[in-house]
């Protein structure tokens, strides 16, 4: 099974000019883990003690705030998750939840900190990649405090 998986990694942008062979030493460096959908394979606010990097099937990244379910976003096939508390050593900012039937390779924190010690081009790609999340996320932040000002404003100025 494994070996599927190390042919289908280097089709993941976050691997692109990796062979089968270097996928295959990602891959031995954690352990794959088949989920049935509706499992829950990482909770906010536990700690972080591994990243995960989706193989197969879909993942919803989710908060419950208020008494309401938010999704915050879907992760595919290439994603990896979790990798932001284990590099700052925070808890875990959402929960994830297979959508469907999945496969993760769940990598332990050490073994995620040998890999980017290891291998100074998959450092790259992942920090990238974790900046650019927490850049999309400040932007949406930006935007979402805009339009509730906005609304706010409209909301005063039709009380007037």
């Amino acid at each position: 099974m494994n070996e599927n998986y190390a042919e289908l990694m280097p089709s993941f942008p976050l691997f692109k000019g990796y062979t089968a062979n270097g996928a295959k030493r990602l891959l031995d460096s954690g352990e794959v883990k088949q989920h049935e959908a509706g499992a829950v394979l990482l909770k906010e606010g536990d700690s972080a003690d591994f990243v995960l990097l989706v193989l197969s099937g879909k993942l919803e990244v989710f908060v419950d705030r208020e008494g309401q379910h938010l999704v915050l976003t879907e992760a595919e096939p290439g994603d990896i998750l979790g990798e932001l508390a284990v590099l700052c050593g925070i808890p875990r900012s959402a929960s994830v939840r297979a959508k469907d039937n999945a496969a993760v390779l769940e990598w332990s924190d050490e073994a995620f900190r040998t890999l980017l010690l290891r291998d100074p081009s998959l450092s790259q790609r992942i920090f990238r990649e974790a900046l650019r999340t927490l850049v999309e996320k400040e932007r949406s932040l930006i935007d979402s405090v805009i339009d509730a000002q906005e609304e706010a404003h409209k909301s005063y100025s039709a009380d007037k």
